[in-house]
């Protein structure tokens, strides 16, 4: 199967319906509108679309020489395709796309391993079975899968215990490291527009946006892995362009892999070693994609990463600050936001602890230009970090009616676990019950940021503000019982006092606005 021309992403197009399609068809094919693939499968392809974009037309050395390489697309990437089509073949005997030739086991007894592992949601080896009950036996995958969820892999699989392989005349490592994509969970951004091709233009970015990339010195930009990829494990020069250089890592060979054609079993084995941002002893710039913040009381520069328990948007504003060189901030491509119209969002990452998965995120979001200026993040910021407090206001009220009703709650924890459980388990539900009530009122929110600077935006913080109150006593109401006479007199004090701590907030709030 050749990826350039045969189809195998799935794509949404404008009559609605969703379609395979190959590389080539991305970047000719007017009616696709966006990739209808899962979250991190996105951020692999995206970034497959953008390194063959920056092969076929190089780096745009300035903003105009960006606007002009949205015609140049269609028109130059199609040859780049068709002249190095045969690494793009799947099964080729001397060049298979994103694999290593000749690659074999390390152990006398031949050790192959399923190709489900490439799936991150299967059951393969010690992997959960809670979506996946499949037997034992190698099943087998069709080509198209097989393409997309190596690419998938390549791009995000954590490190830890891998098999070792014979890669040339050396043995790999039985221990990998993160691919480039997995570092600290990391969120990646991307800026969407009406159609495939215009999403690729917009994330492409000039040399004069990778200062941060430059300053590695003469070569940074490197060439694509298929173009110069490793003979063996002492091709220290190819190794270099696959690592250390912009356009090498974008489509990482982060495993070593070589698939068997009937799409059942694959050699694998540890790959390439990637520099990256959160590792002090072999440091890189961050993805472009990345968000860099400032973590714990050194405010240490780290990486935004995803949290299964806690909603994209509640991380909007670090995810929208425009980043220079080493500064926190978004992601790069936040440069070609328009600040009158705004500009749509898709933030994805994937979570995971050490080599275990955790989850898959996502969300869209329309972000209106008044976010990008000074007023409207600050705004944004304020009410969302309001948010965070109530929340933390309503699990304090909790715990308070916990005690009361438990009758000395507290000494009896010291000898029950169990009762400690019933706490935090009871604190959890009434969080869960009060941020899902909070995000059935998210357009209050952003009709508050839009009317930044109006004399609409005080009618829309109160609105705002109230919702939160609201969200916090009722997630109070339904997790805390009041039948018994004890429950009942615990439910009024626990909420008396959430209802002061919530009033207090807001007027503090209100008089800090006001001066």
């Amino acid at each position: 199967m050749n990826l350039v021309d045969e189809p195998w992403i799935p794509c949404l197009h404008q009559d609605g319906a969703t379609r395979p399609a190959s590389l080539l068809d991305c970047f000719v094919c007017h009616d696709i509108v966006s990739l209808a693939v899962r979250p991190h499968e996105r951020v692999a392809l995206m970034r497959l679309l953008l390194c063959i974009s920056y092969a076929a037309l190089g780096i745009p050395e300035d903003y105009d020489a960006w606007e002009a390489a949205r015609l140049r697309l269609a028109a130059e990437v199609p040859a780049y395709l068709k002249r190095w089509r045969d690494t793009f073949e799947l099964f080729h005997p001397q060049t298979p796309f994103l694999q290593v030739p000749g690659l074999r086991s390390a152990s006398k007894k031949e050790a192959l391993t399923p190709c489900s592992k490439l799936d991150f949601a299967l059951a393969t080896g010690d992997n959960s079975t809670l979506f996946d009950h499949a037997g034992q036996a190698p099943r087998a995958f069709p080509p198209d899968w097989l393409a997309l969820n190596l690419l998938t892999f390549q791009m995000f699989s954590p490190g830890g215990l891998i098999g070792a392989v014979r890669w040339g005349n050396k043995t790999t490592k039985k221990h990998s490291s993160d691919s480039p994509c997995a570092p600290a969970s990391m969120l990646h951004t991307l800026l969407r527009r009406a159609t495939l091709q215009d999403s690729i233009h917009a994330n492409l970015l000039c040399e004069e946006d990778l200062p941060a990339y430059a300053r590695l010195g003469e070569g940074w930009q490197g060439r694509p892995l298929w173009e110069r990829f490793p003979r063996d494990l002492e091709d220290s020069a190819a190794i270099h362009n696959a690592t250390r250089t912009f356009l090498g890592r974008m489509v990482p060979l982060s495993r070593a892999i070589l698939l068997a054609p009937d799409g059942r079993t694959m050699v694998l084995g540890n790959g390439l070693t990637f520099p990256s941002f959160t590792n002090a002893s072999n440091p890189f710039p961050p993805e472009v994609s990345a968000t860099v913040v400032l973590a714990g009381k050194k405010e240490k520069r780290t990486l935004l990463g995803a949290q299964p328990s806690k909603a994209i948007w509640r991380q909007l504003a670090a995810l929208t600050v425009n980043r220079r060189a080493d500064e926190v901030g978004g992601c790069a491509a936040l440069v070609h936001c328009d600040p009158e119209q705004g500009t749509d969002l898709v933030v994805a990452g994937l979570a995971h602890s050490q080599a275990n998965i955790l989850d898959v995120v996502e969300s869209v979001f329309h972000v209106p230009g008044t976010l990008f200026c000074k007023d409207g993040h600050q705004v944004y910021e304020a009410e969302t970090e309001r948010a965070e407090t109530l929340g933390w206001q309503l699990g304090a009220a909790v715990e308070f009616f916990r005690q009361l009703e438990d009758g000395g709650c507290q000494n009896r924890l010291r000898n029950a676990e169990q009762k400690s459980k019933l706490l935090t388990r009871l604190k959890a539900w009434a969080l869960r019950l009060y941020w899902t009530s909070v995000e059935t009122g998210l357009s209050l929110l952003w009709e508050a940021v839009r009317a930044c600077g109006t004399p609409a935006f005080r009618a829309a913080q109160l609105a705002w503000s109230a919702h939160l109150r609201r969200s916090a006593l009722q997630a109070y109401a339904q997790a805390c019982g009041n039948d018994t006479e004890r429950q009942m007199r615990a439910y009024v004090l626990g909420r008396r006092k959430l209802a002061g701590m919530t009033r207090t907030l807001l007027e503090h709030e209100e008089r800090k606005e006001e001066a």
